[in-house]
């Protein structure tokens, strides 16, 4: 008897169901992975894929690199309430219902939400993420982002039939994961694999409670990160609501402390411009290379340089929290902090740098030359905070040539130049002349050599810089921002020596570390030049850690940049107050912020 031979149509994906242990870890790890997944793509110019790396390999410190935490952003972690409810499917019956299994679908991808939360915090801000502090950077600042990038319809859509999927591949995964019936075939060893594991992640979470909230721990716990960040608004909200201005309004009542000689100031933010420029081999001899060219550049003018490295309030990124505790003596490390100023100091004026030299007879104008205008209101409330007498935008700047960086934004040398020219002609007074400087800002354009003449910028002709490419590979990157602050230093130089005034003051001054191109571990120290024809005066800030020169030898801070506005006016005072003047102390770290913050450490008087 012939025997007939029956082929069965092979389904896609059949094998799997042989080994459903298989499919199960499969399915579980790349849910878990998932999570730490926004974290390294966002941070993966300073982390490193697989963590060996990073990793010490001496006794204790290899366990505690391998099992407790580690400083490095790598997907070769754990989530506790992941691996939890998983274990709970697995050995309580009960719970496999498809509700259940929905629920988990839910928080899941609010998880996921928050990892991609926290990996945005940490890439720009260098910080775990606050609620409270960073609701109006998601509000306004998301949006103003978007408008940024100028983004096509056919991008949004795509990002949404994107999400669907990733819908569509949570749903999947969790299916595979927790089918009862292959949940029935899952192997003891598979089955102690789990209690085991869970039983570790617990006894971390007794032993280490709520240090689970980092993103350098091993096992990462959703809940307890939500408890942290909603402890850290708790206290950023006590702290603005404890805000005491009396000790401010005490504390900088400069007024009766007169300027008889009145030197016009520059106060030029450096955009991105980090201490990160000493600390890679690659990048300090030729930044040492070119500082030693724009102190030539200077010198041979006749002008002198004092420089030390400034620690920061932040990171990567909010420049206006950098500048504006420089110019409040104030830390301002948070934005709700920023905002609940701004909101206070509408219908009075806070004593601040502007304020006082306004009070010695100063004209304080302000540059702001990024093409993204505000609302006429928007500008309003800043005017009327910042106190400013003279606001140059980019409207009033009369600009057709080339666009580069953020914004985007004319070309700086053309902005500083022809912003000089406008507010010297409107005022026969004293200058204090604000700016952050745009060209050095993320993304970083392949700017060229500076024009001979800044006016012949203001050319739709003019060569356009050419934008970084947007899979741009990582040393093309580094090289871009490294040019960027090296057109800037050159700028500046160039801005500097065509000054005409009489012992004109320009301090420079970085806001932050750059994003991308430096790590966590870089610290927020920026570097602070103090330029002036005045050596007296430049040598005046030897005794508090400033090094002659555009260089410094000690990378370490000597200042804080809410120190910078009460040395400023110290100094000021010492070579151009009047005779016998009651010099104000210098307080390296500003004067707090609340009731409820510690007293600042006092300077010893020189």
């Amino acid at each position: 008897m012939a025997h007939s031979v029956v082929l069965r149509r092979a389904r896609p994906f059949s094998f799997l169901r042989l080994s459903p242990d298989l499919l199960f870890w499969g399915a579980l790890l790349l849910l878990n992975g998932l999570l730490f997944l926004p974290a390294y793509l966002l941070n993966q110019e300073s982390s490193r894929l697989l963590p060996f790396d990073v990793i010490r390999h001496d006794g204790w410190h290899l366990l505690q690199d391998l099992a407790v935490a580690r400083p490095n952003f790598d997907l070769f972690r754990l989530n506790l309430e992941l691996f939890l409810f998983v274990a709970l499917w697995i050995f309580v019956k009960p719970l496999q219902r498809g509700w259940v299994r929905g629920l988990f679908i839910a928080i899941y991808l609010l998880a996921f939400c928050y990892y991609i939360y926290e990996g945005i915090s940490l890439f720009i801000y260098f910080s775990e993420p606050v609620f409270y502090s960073q609701s109006h950077l998601i509000t306004a600042g998301l949006p103003f982002l978007l408008q940024s990038l100028q983004l096509s319809a056919a991008t949004y859509v795509a990002a949404g039939f994107s999400f669907l999927a990733f819908i569509g591949l949570i749903y999947w995964l969790a299916r595979l994961m927790t089918e009862e019936a292959r949940v029935a075939q899952l192997s003891r060893a598979t089955r102690g694999t789990m209690l085991g594991v869970c039983g570790f992640m617990l006894a971390l979470l007794v032993y280490l409670a709520g240090n689970l909230a980092s993103p350098e721990m091993v096992v990462s716990s959703l809940f307890a990160k939500l408890e942290q960040n909603l402890a850290e608004s708790a206290r950023v909200y006590e702290k603005i609501h404890g805000y005491d201005d009396s000790v401010i309004f005490e504390t900088y009542d400069y007024t009766d402390k007169v300027l008889e000689t009145k030197p016009n100031i520059y106060l030029i933010f450096i955009e991105s411009y980090g201490s990160v420029l000493y600390k890679r081999k690659d990048w300090i001899k030729p930044y040492r290379d070119l500082l030693a060219e724009v102190e030539a550049e200077l010198s041979a003018d006749g002008w002198s340089m004092a420089s030390a490295l400034s620690e920061s309030p932040i990171w990567g990124g909010g420049s206006w929290m950098s500048y504006t505790s420089a110019l409040f003596g104030l830390r301002i490390d948070n934005d709700a902090e920023y905002l609940a100023l701004v909101d206070t100091y509408q219908h009075k004026a806070y004593p601040d740098f502007g304020a006082y030299l306004r009070s010695q007879g100063y004209h304080y104008a302000w540059l702001t030359s990024i093409s993204r205008e505000l609302k006429e209101d928007r500008w309003q409330v800043y005017q009327r905070f910042y106190g400013m007498d003279h606001w140059v935008r980019f409207k009033d700047l009369n600009y057709v040539g080339p666009m580069v960086s953020w914004g985007p934004a004319p070309l700086d040398q053309y902005s500083l130049n022809f912003a000089r020219e406008l507010v010297e002609e409107s005022t026969d007074k004293p200058i204090l002349f604000y700016n952050l400087t745009q060209n050095s800002h993320y993304p970083w354009y392949e700017l060229g050599e500076l024009a001979d003449d800044w006016r012949d910028l203001n050319d739709p002709d003019y060569p356009q810089p050419n934008a970084p490419a947007e899979l741009i590979k990582h040393d093309a990157k580094r090289q871009n921002y490294f040019n960027s602050i090296r057109y800037e230093l050159k700028m500046l130089s160039d801005f500097i020596r065509s000054d005409t005034a009489e012992n004109s003051i320009f301090v420079l001054v970085g806001d932050h570390q750059p994003p991308q191109v430096s790590r966590r571990d870089d610290s927020s120290d920026t570097p602070i030049h103090i330029i002036s024809r005045d050596a007296d005066f430049i040598a005046s800030f030897f005794e508090y850690g400033f090094e002659e020169g555009m260089d410094v030898s000690v990378i370490e801070p000597a200042l804080r940049h809410e120190g910078i506005y009460s040395l400023m006016v110290r100094q000021l005072l010492q070579q151009y107050g009047e005779e016998g003047v009651d010099l104000p102390n210098y307080l390296p770290n500003g004067v707090s912020f609340s009731v409820t913050d510690p007293e600042p450490t006092p300077e010893p008087e020189p």
